[in-house]
């Protein structure tokens, strides 16, 4: 993998991306976030954080290695509706050579409460053979 072996900043802190808002394609018939848009934010906070050590289209393309997901599971906390604009906080809790494992929160962007809460595991893959 192209990271380093010393500890990476986000071990630290967490990532704080950017400010997102509620597409209204994707609330559903009760008025709120359907769950699988929950994972379309979390996807869009953890790119801006994976572009910070390095993992980028570029990644991809120069090195033919890619980040698959191998385990997701999401805890949803309390409703989002069309109006919340919310940001994802990432912390990288371990890493090697084949494996990333982020935790990751969604919190309203202003008010700060928590909506929901992603574990994931990432595989460094080589495209070319699609082993990790």
């Amino acid at each position: 993998m192209a990271m380093s072996t010393k500890i990476h900043p986000l071990f630290f802190a967490p990532f704080v991306s950017s400010t997102m808002q509620i597409e209204p394609g994707w609330i559903d018939s009760y008025g709120h976030l359907n769950m699988a848009y929950y994972h379309v934010i979390f996807e869009r906070g953890i790119d801006e954080a994976l572009k910070m050590i390095g993992i980028t289209p570029e990644y991809d393309t120069e090195r033919r290695l890619g980040i698959f997901t191998a385990e997701c599971h999401i805890h949803y906390r309390r409703e989002v509706l069309l109006e919340t604009p919310v940001r994802i906080t990432a912390q990288l809790l371990d890493y090697d050579g084949k494996r990333l494992h982020f935790y990751l929160e969604m919190r309203h962007a202003t008010e700060g409460w928590l909506a929901a809460m992603e574990e994931i595991l990432f595989l460094n893959v080589d495209l070319k053979k699609r082993r990790v």
